[in-house]
């Protein structure tokens, strides 16, 4: 495994970045090149010297806390929302988001996935493969395991529904309650039909817990003081 000391993209690497990943989804690169992610004209040196490997880590579970710990992002939180440095280490990590399939292809997704986005631009910000989960990882640490669940080929029901709510998805009571109604210890993953769309499900969740929020002060509670309140509905999930 390569050993390096991480980079930022500079305007002209973030453009360039855009560019490569375009030329990927259209089938004209097969990867990234190295003199993108090195060439002094696309990137910079970050302030520390904090240095990264080429890990060979597929799933969420597994590359998420270890970027948070090889950037100590719990106590460097001005770098939750570094664009040059996020979409910089979403290109040095291109092959585990974005692998190659038994056909030599990619999936590309939109660009927000892979160049993190404006935060006042919250619904696309929060699409970023690894700067998203890294902020909830580093804000929730244990309890965030419901948004790391799988390859980041797909973000999940979970992550698609709470995490399109930032003062859902960074609210440890809230998730601690989602982890008491559909995490299943036995399989470290969702419990089934927790995905739906029917009764009880967290899509449903999410919309009595936005309700919630108007009459109740969520920020002070524990998960199960939330799962409480619930409706019937979830009963069979407690």
């Amino acid at each position: 495994m390569s050993t390096t000391s991480i980079r930022m993209f500079n305007a002209a690497g973030l453009n360039e970045f855009e560019r490569v990943i375009a030329e990927i989804k259209n089938g004209n690169l097969k990867s990234i090149p190295e003199d993108l992610l090195f060439n002094e004209d696309f990137v910079e040196a970050y302030d520390l010297v904090i240095n990264i490997e080429q890990v060979e880590l597929k799933n969420k579970n597994e590359l998420i806390p270890y970027i948070a710990q090889q950037l100590d992002l719990k106590n460097n939180k001005q770098l939750y929302f570094n664009k040059g440095l996020w979409s910089w280490l979403s290109a040095f990590y291109f092959d585990n988001i974005c692998p190659v399939d038994g056909k030599g292809k990619r999936k590309i997704n939109e660009s927000a996935f892979y160049v993190l986005k404006d935060p006042k631009n919250y619904t696309k910000f929060y699409r970023h493969l690894l700067a998203y989960p890294s902020r909830v990882y580093a804000e929730l640490e244990d309890s965030s395991k419901i948004f790391l669940i799988g390859s980041f080929l797909k973000r999940g029901e979970v992550t698609e529904q709470f995490g399109a709510y930032q003062e859902i998805a960074l609210n440890k009571g809230i998730i601690d309650a989602a982890n008491i109604l559909y995490w299943d210890d036995a399989t470290k993953n969702l419990k089934r039909g927790a995905a739906s769309k029917g009764g009880g499900s967290a899509r449903r969740l999410v919309r009595i817990i936005r309700q919630y929020q108007m009459t109740y002060d969520l920020n002070s509670m524990k998960g199960n003081e939330i799962v409480s309140l619930l409706p019937g509905e979830f009963a069979k999930w407690a």
